[in-house]
């Protein structure tokens, strides 16, 4: 093959790769750990002594990846429009 035909081929394969292994990580795995509490679901108060529910997650210490998120707006937007 042409050098600059595989140099030309790459980048775009690559990015489409990604975004395929992203969409079905998104549609296996919709949730990952918060951030804020790492997962834990409890935060501590600022005094330190008490715990509280963390107020991004609710307290479960999981979120709902972007992409998933994305995908759920898209999916209700296309549904209510029926």
């Amino acid at each position: 093959m042409n050098p600059q035909l595989i140099t030309a081929i790459g980048p775009p394969a690559a990015l489409i790769i990604i975004t395929v292994c992203y969409a079905a990580a998104c549609w296996i795995w919709p949730f990952k750990a918060c951030r804020k509490c790492d997962g834990s679901g409890k935060r501590r108060s600022p005094s330190g002594r008490a715990f509280r529910l963390c107020r991004r997650c609710t307290g479960t210490g999981r979120r709902l990846r972007a992409g998933r998120w994305i995908y759920n707006h898209l999916s209700n937007r296309r549904r209510d429009a029926r």
